[in-house]
């Protein structure tokens, strides 16, 4: 991937990063990016994830209620048809300071190093007006400044941002085990109610007709299998490889924060910390 990066953010997901600093101002918060890596460099947050109702904030100190934030993650990426994952993290910072803590540096760079992407990191300062500075990390732990802009409905392709049910026309069909996968080996499939019962999708997988950027989709998991970031997926394409789930995913995120977690709570109190 290409070093200059950008970021693209939907309004739901902007206007969630400013109410969150409204809501805790004038102390620290954050919050958990969810979206898409496009191949060209573009990362589109389609979903911020609030901290927690037992986050901790305080005037330099902040830290996310990871439980709240593995479950949260998992609720909004499942509204998604695509597959939505864990792009970074921003948090509030006090004053001007809009460069990051050692701690912050250490948290940022452990984070990058479980991606294949690297990931991305905002710097919220009210001083007075909101502003936010954003950077990338690359999985070396290699800093670089990213531009980023919000999404006033002609830059992200509708397509990334299409809900599973946004309407009538597709509902799910259970039995006694669950959902029934929807049948996609029928010419012919519309993807809409014939009448049957049943439900006929097209086939999965996204697509920006202009930049050839694609988001696959797979209806079982909400997050990407081949970009599920510091995991080791294996081989994939072997038929004796279990689906990847979303509980799966999820438990892998959960122990991410974790550690992340873990790691601050042995740091030097006297940095300002995410």
């Amino acid at each position: 991937m290409e070093s200059a990066q950008t970021v693209i953010f939907t309004r739901r997901a902007f206007n969630a990063i400013v109410t969150e600093t409204i809501d805790k101002h004038p102390i620290e918060t954050g919050g958990i990016f969810l979206g898409y890596v496009l191949d060209n460099g573009t990362w589109i947050v389609v979903e911020n994830v609030a901290p927690g109702f037992k986050s901790t904030h305080r005037s330099a100190y902040f830290e996310y209620d990871a439980e709240f934030v593995t479950y949260l993650a998992n609720v909004l990426a499942n509204q998604y048809k695509g597959n939505l994952q864990i792009l970074g993290l921003w948090h509030r910072h006090p004053g001007d300071m809009d460069v990051f803590s050692s701690t912050d540096d250490q948290t940022n760079r452990n984070y990058a190093a479980d991606c294949p992407y690297g990931a991305v990191s905002a710097l919220v300062n009210c001083d007075p007006k909101w502003r936010m500075t954003m950077y990338h990390i690359s999985q070396r732990g290699e800093y670089s400044p990213a531009e980023w802009y919000v999404d006033e409905g002609d830059i992200i392709p509708e397509e990334l941002t299409a809900l599973r049910y946004p309407d009538t026309g597709n509902l799910p069909v259970f039995d006694m085990h669950g959902v029934i996968p929807p049948r996609q080996d029928v010419p012919g499939n519309t993807g809409k109610d014939d009448g049957s019962g049943q439900d006929n999708m097209p086939a999965s997988g996204t697509e920006d007709a202009d930049s050839g950027n694609t988001a696959p989709e797979n209806p079982d998991t909400g997050i990407a299998q081949d970009r599920i970031t510091g995991f080791d997926r294996g081989d994939l394409n072997s038929p004796e490889t279990l689906p990847y789930t979303f509980g799966m995913a999820f438990r892998d995120i959960k122990t991410i924060i974790r550690k992340l977690m873990n790691g601050r709570r042995h740091a030097h109190t006297d940095d300002t910390q995410l």
